[in-house]
C-alpha cells in the first residue's frame, strides 16, 4: 500500500484544522502518503454499520480537503481495498496540490 498506516494522534497532528464528522462514525484506521500529500482514514458508520473511507489532499496553503469518500462498504478489508484502489487513481493524476473545489473531480 502506498499509504503508512499512522496513529490516531500523528493523524490529528497533520489535520489539526479537520471539521467535526457529519454523521455518527467510528475512526478504526489512519493513513498518510509518504510525501503527506494525501491523507486517509477507515471509518464505521454507525448508523448503518457500513464501512466509509476518506482520501484528503493538500491545497495551496497546506490545508487538507476531501477528495474522495465512499460509504455503504460492506468490510473493513473491503474498504481497505477500495481506497488504495481509488488513493492510486489520485496518485496517477501527478498532482501534489488539491483545490477545495476539486472534491470528486476523479
Amino acid at each position: 500500500m502506498v499509504l503508512q498506516a499512522v496513529s490516531r494522534k500523528m493523524f490529528d497532528e497533520l489535520h489539526h484544522h479537520r471539521p467535526g464528522p457529519s454523521w455518527p462514525h467510528e475512526e478504526v484506521e489512519w493513513f498518510v502518503e509518504r510525501t503527506r500529500t494525501l491523507i486517509a482514514h477507515i471509518s464505521r458508520n454507525m448508523t448503518s454499520g457500513n464501512w466509509v473511507f476518506v482520501i484528503e489532499g493538500r491545497d495551496e496553503r497546506g490545508r487538507f480537503h476531501e477528495l474522495e469518500t465512499r460509504d455503504g462498504i460492506p468490510s473493513q478489508a473491503e474498504a481497505r481495498a477500495e481506497l488504495e484502489k481509488e488513493l492510486n487513481r489520485v496518485l496517477a493524476t501527478g498532482l501534489k496540490v488539491f483545490s477545495s473545489i476539486m472534491r470528486n473531480f476523479w
